[in-house]
């Protein structure tokens, strides 16, 4: 018997097959619904916060999409139909996908969501992608003058320290992925995400983190930077970038609290020529099965 809150791996059809059939499939699911109305997870509300990319952003995502185009139509097929990518193939994505987590206008928006949210004794941890993003966030929120403090594995400094002052006083913790698995901080009530990613081992560590019970916890609160084309753009490419964070945004809101998150994002994609439905079935999510 296994117990995983990600049986089927991302990008990894052929691997999911075998791990399920070892295990001859699922045997039972508990859902993050189920988690929450049995009391194992706190309620929680979703805020949705659009960011538009720079012309330049938007420019360099399109021609890195026709490298990838360009490289994935030489790639052969396995014996399951799935396409096997080449190392370059999955180095442009990687690369692709880091346009989006670095977006320029989130570092301003760390710092809007902060100064409109923020009040002591809360604990807030911001997701960055890298120490380049987090340091850029970290000056800006210091800048407007909140308090706040770096976490990550070659910091310098005590990082246990950080940890104490933070679990005992609260504040504002910028982070990066060290804070995903393996740190439990269940006083933690609040969560900025800066940077996503379509993974769904990722996405289900990063809202786990916020949603542990604790004495006094009542709910949590989630904030995510949502990435959507320059106004005016509607080249398919750019439908693209709205439909994959419209995905991962779909799953967030899916047992929220707050309905009107919801509404609010099938409304986006409305405008936006996109089928709400569809989104549910992109980017590697599943039902929810957080065991």
């Amino acid at each position: 018997m296994g117990l995983s809150a990600t049986p089927k791996r991302f990008g990894d059809p052929e691997g999911t097959n075998r791990l399920l059939a070892y295990f001859e499939g699922i045997a039972h699911s508990f859902t993050l619904a189920d988690a929450i109305a049995a009391g194992r997870l706190c309620r929680y509300t979703y805020h949705v916060h659009p960011v538009e990319l720079t012309q330049e952003e938007a420019l360099e995502w399109r021609d890195m999409t026709r490298d990838i185009k360009r490289e994935t139509a030489r790639s052969p097929q396995s014996e399951t139909g799935d396409l096997m990518l080449s190392e370059r193939a999955k180095m442009l994505l990687i690369q692709r996908a880091r346009i989006l987590k670095r977006a320029s206008a989130k570092v301003p928006l760390a710092v809007e969501v902060l100064k409109n949210y923020f009040e002591p004794g809360q604990r807030w941890l911001v997701y960055c992608d890298d120490q380049y993003q987090l340091k850029e966030v970290l000056s800006a929120i210091r800048g407007a003058g909140l308090p706040c403090d770096e976490y990550y594995a070659e910091m310098e400094g005590n990082k246990e320290a950080t940890m104490a002052h933070f679990s005992t006083i609260g504040g504002i913790l910028v982070a990066i992925k060290m804070l995903d698995e393996g740190v439990d901080i269940p006083t933690v009530d609040r969560a900025l995400i800066l940077a996503s990613s379509r993974n769904p081992r990722e996405f289900i560590q990063r809202r786990g983190r916020v949603l542990r019970v604790a004495p006094g916890k009542h709910y949590a609160e989630i904030h995510d930077a949502l990435v959507v084309p320059p106004s005016g753009e509607d080249e398919a490419n750019d439908i693209a970038i709205l439909k994959g964070e419209l995905a991962r945004a779909v799953q967030f809101a899916k047992s929220a609290a707050n309905e009107a998150v919801k509404f609010w994002l099938r409304k986006l994609a409305f405008e936006r020529d996109i089928d709400p439905d569809e989104l549910a079935m992109m980017g590697g999510f599943e039902d929810e099965e957080e065991s």
